[in-house]
């Protein structure tokens, strides 16, 4: 089959062509000689092959295209050399049609355009022999027999249409551009020059640079490739007479690059890695921000990024740690396992890259920030969409990231609730998605509401919220309002270009079909620059309390903060406990045990089992333990508790008399009202061997019903857990969180267990077999399940429990689904869309939800908080996609392959291969075969791994919609982009 050709213009000769040789069914060689100018740039090579080719440029290897669905491409710039030059490619066809396809394009000195692509002035002969002639041309690219089978000249058909962007009266979005996804890739960073001139960023990719038309004018705007060898940038910012470059998915050059123009003729000549940061992929580096004095860079990178190497200085303590008093349960399918705090994080370094200072940690993936009027950093941070149903779960959330704070971002199920009082909370829930780029309206020419919200942008939903933000106390209340949205909408990066005061949007990511727009206000309302807000004292307070987190900061900052470790105000409390902290712990520990203020107290407990030695427990848990409770209201009673809990994790169990006189402290209040509170002191007591806590525990978790609790707890849980809409169903298939929280607990009890007990434990899972949730939840639930099991030493009783817990009553929901009817064929991207487009509206709902689960897509693929975890959750497809998109992740699943559902090819020193999922744990890499049974893996120790590569062959098989008609095949893909919505417009007759 022909190799799919991802965008670019066809020009009028470009042909594919063999060799004319008898023979040459197989294999041919192809050449052509050429002459370039001095000073020749911007070279960019670009080969396909039906089946696969290996090219060179002047004798040396540039360009191998082995998969004929994937074109090829790299920058050759360097390759070029004045004179004669020559490329040389060796192709070969593996049944059917055989055909090679290459362009090279460069620019002279003067600008020039200058191509070279394959048409009849090549030659060609066969592998081995001499004898060349003219190449023969098979067709002109865009004619019989292969067309144009994905669309070579972009259309603006290709993507989502101004027309159907929902936005907010009297604002307008633009077209500007539809990118070339052979020639630009797919853009995921954007920024403005000190021309007005947008840059942009390939993810895989180069850069390129946008001249946009004036607003309204309704022409397109000039893109431009730069010919930087840096490139695959998550982050791009213009400042200091310099472009600065997150690199990011090339390989062994990731971290913070700078690009300048030295000799003034408006290209990057010099780059220069000011510091390596070592992490790439979809949680590697990301975006750089310029500070609001103009002074600094802001960087954000995601937690498979380590930090900057020596960095010089950190706003937080040095202290950070994983501090679960219930030991975490990995990821059940292997994400992000071994990786610990501080996790994804914000630093601020100076131009040159000399100095790094972290100042904010404890995200999943945060991608962009953006600062407000009052100069605080907002960013969206991801949550992990596997863990959905789960107790650990937390939705996308805006944080406000406050000097030194943690967020509470730990892996697998060690995700740390809200109310913890040593992180701090997220100021706005967004729910499901993926976060990308964030940007401040501040310069805008939108009326006054909007020049000062915080704009976030989601990725898998195709919308843009803008957030409104009201000072409140040390900190914000947030609102967020839909600013634009789209289907399909992939949103990437955004900036407000400051001289038309509009703003840009990009969409792409995932090599998806990428295009640029603007959208500017042409309402009635003003668009004056409006004031910002206020401060109030408290953020005042807190800004004050911030600035003893410098280093250099003495003593003097314990007499600073120390009254306000009692502030009716978590924001202040945090910033003068941080500021504590940062001091030797022998200046102020004393003062800890004396103090009498209850907030105090908590607060003052918390620094010092954060810092202090295990010497100072005993003291630490009798002041804790003297606190009356009665007095304290919910969240002081749960940073009480999360106090004890840090001092038994930080300084160690207690013995004797102070073990007995803790467990009957908090056993006193367990029991209590809230249903947070007992998650706690349940976990708590379980920790300490306490022996009612089994049976306690297991009576709340036996009547446990999450639509029972109070409003106070409701709230806070809420907050913890976000429900998202795609699992408030109905109540068989809800997971209840407050019993798996307790689940999770109870799996590592090993007192006060009874066999009666032991049998209301493990007949619980059987009851869970109908709840629902992400990629992860029901390997955690399995999980939990042996864990208990591993923990019963009488065999014969765990043999039986282990029966007992593994029944699975029928799904009262389960049906039988009819397979496809057919009769079916091998379908093409191109047959597909030839047949589905503008046939999608009016489909049958019903029978597209039959093909769904008759072709096991549910086995794998979670889809409006129903199915398997194996692949991506398809409820938002429709938001993201394109239907060329869409269609092609359907019949060439291994095209584009994200991290989270990738696998690995593991070489072993003696030869071995082994291909699956692989993660660390203890000194040795595990390899799980099926995801969908993560029990069937191997395992080799690290020192005995040779090389570990990506596999680049997905787990889900090609051509599972072959056995389906046409009509057949429309209703799933309409099912599909609907997002399972039978109201949506798209079954409307």
């Amino acid at each position: 089959m022909l190799a799919l050709f991802l965008g670019g213009a066809a020009q009028a000769q470009w042909s594919w062509i063999w060799a004319p040789h008898e023979g040459s069914e197989d294999a041919a060689v192809l050449r052509r000689s050429f002459e370039v100018p001095q000073g020749a740039r911007d070279a960019l090579l670009v080969v396909t092959c039906d089946n696969a080719a290996v090219v060179s440029l002047n004798g040396e290897v540039v360009v191998r295209n082995s998969d004929w669905n994937t074109p090829s491409q790299a920058n050759v710039t360097r390759r070029l050399r004045p004179g004669r030059n020559e490329l040389l490619a060796e192709a070969r066809n593996e049944g059917g049609p055989a055909g090679f396809l290459a362009r090279l394009r460069y620019r002279t000195a003067d600008g020039e355009q200058v191509t070279i692509e394959s048409d009849a002035s090549w030659e060609a002969t066969l592998p081995g022999r001499d004898d060349w002639r003219p190449a023969r041309v098979l067709a002109r690219y865009g004619e019989a027999p292969w067309g144009d089978p994905v669309g070579l000249t972009p259309s603006r058909s290709l993507v989502a249409q101004p027309e159907d962007i929902q936005t907010l009266p009297g604002f307008r979005v633009e077209l500007l551009h539809v990118v070339s996804r052979l020639e630009e890739g797919s853009w995921v960073s954007l920024t403005v020059d000190p021309r007005g001139r947008l840059i942009a960023c390939d993810q895989y990719g180069g850069l390129f640079r946008i001249t946009v038309p004036p607003i309204g004018s309704g022409r397109e705007a000039q893109v431009e490739r730069l010919g930087n060898r840096v490139g695959g940038a998550h982050g791009l910012l213009y400042a200091f007479d310099s472009l600065y470059v997150m690199v990011n998915e090339q390989g062994g050059r990731q971290g913070l690059w700078r690009l300048r123009d030295t000799d003034g003729d408006d290209q990057f000549d010099e780059e220069t890695l000011l510091r390596r940061i070592e992490g790439g992929g979809e949680h590697g580096t990301h975006a750089i921000v310029l500070s609001p004095d103009r002074q600094s860079l802001y960087v954000v990178n995601g937690n498979h990024t380590k930090l900057p190497e020596g960095m010089e200085r950190s706003r937080a303590p040095r202290r950070w740690d994983e501090d679960h008093i219930i030991p975490r349960m990995w990821d059940a399918n292997g994400h992000a396992r071994g990786i610990l705090a501080p996790g994804g994080y914000i630093a601020k370094t100076d131009p040159d890259g000399r100095v790094f200072e972290l100042i904010s940690y404890g995200y999943r993936n945060s991608y962009d920030m953006a600062f407000n009027a009052l100069g605080d950093i907002f960013t969206f941070d991801s949550d992990m969409e596997w863990d959905a149903g789960t107790p650990w779960y937390r939705p996308t959330r805006i944080n406000l990231a406050t000097s030194g704070s943690d967020m509470g971002w730990r892996s697998g199920s060690g995700k740390w609730p809200v109310y913890y009082p040593d992180s701090l909370p997220g100021i706005l829930d967004i729910g499901p998605g993926s976060p990308t780029g964030v940007e401040s309206g501040i310069g805008a020419k939108f009326p006054a509401r909007y020049q000062h919200a915080i704009y976030a942008a989601d990725w898998t939903y195709g919308t843009l919220y803008a957030v409104h933000l009201t000072p409140e106390g040390a900190a914000y209340r947030a609102t967020g309002e839909e600013f634009l949205s789209g289907r399909p909408l992939p949103l990437t990066d955004l900036v407000v270009h400051p001289g038309d005061g509009a703003m840009y949007f990009a969409i792409g990511g995932r090599r998806t079909q990428s295009a640029l727009y603007r959208v500017f206000y042409d309402g009635p309302e003003s668009v004056a620059p409006a004031p910002g807000p206020n401060a109030t004292p408290e953020h005042t307070l807190r800004r004050r309390l911030e600035a003893l987190h410098e280093e250099g900061v003495g003593e003097e900052a314990i007499a600073a903060a120390w009254p306000h470790l009692a502030h009716g105000d978590r924001w202040v409390r945090y910033a003068a406990r941080v500021a504590v902290e940062r001091q030797p712990v022998e200046s102020w520990a004393g003062r800890v045990l004396s103090e009498n203020r209850p907030w105090a107290v908590i607060e003052g407990a918390v620094a010092l089992a954060r810092t202090g030695e295990a010497r100072y427990r005993d003291a630490l848990l009798t002041r804790l333990n003297g606190l009356s409770v009665e007095r304290l209201d919910e969240a002081a009673r749960l940073a009480l508790i999360r106090a004890c809990q840090l001092t038994l994790i930080r300084m160690g169990m207690p013995e004797g008399p102070m073990k007995a006189q803790t467990v009957a402290r908090l056993d006193a209040q367990f029991p209590a009202a809230t249903a947070a509170l007992n998650q706690e002191l349940a976990a708590t007591l379980i920790a300490l061997d306490a022996p009612t806590a089994v049976a306690k525990t297991l009576q709340l978790m036996g009547t446990a019903r999450d639509e029972d609790m109070d409003y106070g707890s409701r709230e806070l849980l809420a907050r913890n857990v976000g429900y998202a809409a795609a699992f408030n169903q109905a109540a068989t298939s809800r997971p209840n969180l407050q019993q798996i929280g307790y689940a999770y607990a109870l799996r590592v009890a090993t007192t006060g267990w009874t066999p009666a007990l032991r049998r209301a434990y493990f007949g619980w899972f059987p009851r869970t077999a109908p709840w629902q949730g992400g990629n992860s939840f029901r390997g955690f639930i399995e999980n939990f399940r042996k864990e208990a099991l591993a923990n019963v030493p009488d065999a014969a009783e765990r043999n039986a429990l282990d029966e007992l817990s593994s029944r699975r009553d029928p799904d009262p929901l389960a049906q039988d689904f009819p397979p496809p009817k057919g009769p079916g064929r091998d379908y093409t991207v191109e047959d597909v869309l030839e047949f589905a487009t503008g046939r999608l509206r009016g489909r049958d709902f019903e029978d597209g939800r039959r093909l769904y689960h008759a072709t096991a897509c549910a086995s794998c693929h979670l889809f409006q908080g129903t199915g398997g975890g194996v692949g991506p959750d398809l409820t938002g497809s429709g938001a993201r996609y394109t239907l060329r998109d869409l269609v092609e992740n359907i019949i060439d699943p291994s095209k584009v392959i994200s991290d989270q559902y990738g696998s690995e090819q593991i070489e072993t020193m003696d030869g071995e291969i082994l291909i699956g999922r692989a993660y660390e744990e203890g000194g040795r890499l595990y390899v799980v075969y099926d995801p969908r049974n993560p029990d069937e893996k191997e395992s080799v120790p690290l020192d005995q791994v040779k090389r570990r590569s990506e596999y680049p062959v997905s787990l889900m098989p090609a051509g599972l919609i072959n056995s389906m008609n046409e009509e057949e095949v429309l209703n799933l893909i309409a099912y599909l982009q609907s997002g399972g919505d039978a109201g949506h417009e798209m079954f409307r007759k």
